[in-house]
């Protein structure tokens, strides 16, 4: 806990699946893991848990207050600032992969934009926990497109399917949340209409895709956890919360959609 702190390292368990479930899915598509992947791993990381470090700074910076915390915090953001620097660089300079300076200037624009929702408390909606997500699931791309050498389909394939596989976690979290906790009635029904809503929407894109063939009907299994579990709570809500059974359960499903993802498109290489 004190380590935690120290480097104000993420407190959300489920932004590091969503960052690194992502990153290995990436690699192992490419069927590679290599020097650049590690520079790319260290540098990711580091921007990855800057996060923090950079939100209380700004929290600081806008209340005009500085307190020991932030002057820590404002180093710390420096250091990691300079650990990207140092093992970004190479990977631009030495290996040529000049497609990641595209995807880390939208991850730098999206870094900053999280940060300052966050510092202004508007980073619990679910418009910002999903643009949150697609921030944190640009690693499949990366992680693909640097083992490789190469940009492809797949790496936009990759990137797509992660963020719309962790995106439900994000309805399927609310619906059980606000069905014990909700103040009023319509706050529960908004919560099952945004949970069947986005669950009825990737179902139905995903069969289309199966349809017209632009992704085979196998990757259906890497998401039919999350649709199984999202149907069981909208049509018979528990009447409690078990955040460890949750957190257990997500874990397993995250092994799932890695292994069934990974099969699928090293079948079609």
């Amino acid at each position: 806990m004190k380590l935690r702190s120290a480097l104000k390292l993420p407190k959300e368990h489920g932004a590091w699946a969503m960052f690194y479930v992502p990153f290995v899915l990436g690699f192992l598509v490419a069927g590679s893991f290599n020097l650049p992947v590690l520079l790319l791993l260290v540098a990711a990381t580091a921007a990855f848990i800057s996060r923090e470090s950079l939100l209380v700074w700004w929290r600081a910076q806008k209340r005009e207050r500085q307190t020991q915390s932030s002057v820590e915090a404002g180093r710390l953001l420096m250091i990691y600032g300079l650990i990207v620097v140092l093992t970004g660089a190479p990977l631009i300079l030495s290996f040529k992969l000049y497609w990641l300076v595209p995807l880390a200037l939208i991850g730098a624009v999206l870094l900053l934009v999280n940060g300052w929702q966050a510092a202004e408390f508007e980073d619990r909606t679910v418009q910002s926990e999903v643009m949150a997500i697609v921030g944190l699931t640009m690693t499949a791309p990366a992680a693909f497109y640097t083992a490789k050498g190469v940009w492809t389909q797949i790496a936009f394939w990759l990137w797509a399917l992660s963020a719309a596989y962790f995106a439900s976690s994000v309805f399927y979290v609310k619906l059980r949340v606000n069905w014990l906790h909700a103040k009023t009635v319509e706050a529960k029904r908004n919560a099952m209409r945004q949970c069947a809503g986005y669950h009825s929407f990737l179902l139905c894109s995903l069969l289309a895709l199966a349809v017209t063939r632009s992704l085979p009907l196998f990757v259906l299994i890497a998401f039919a956890p999350v649709m199984a579990r999202a149907l069981r709570s909208l049509l018979s809500p528990e009447p409690h919360l078990n955040l460890k059974r949750i957190g257990i359960a997500e874990i397993v499903y995250s092994v799932i959609f890695l292994v069934v993802t990974t099969l699928t498109f090293r079948s079609l290489q």
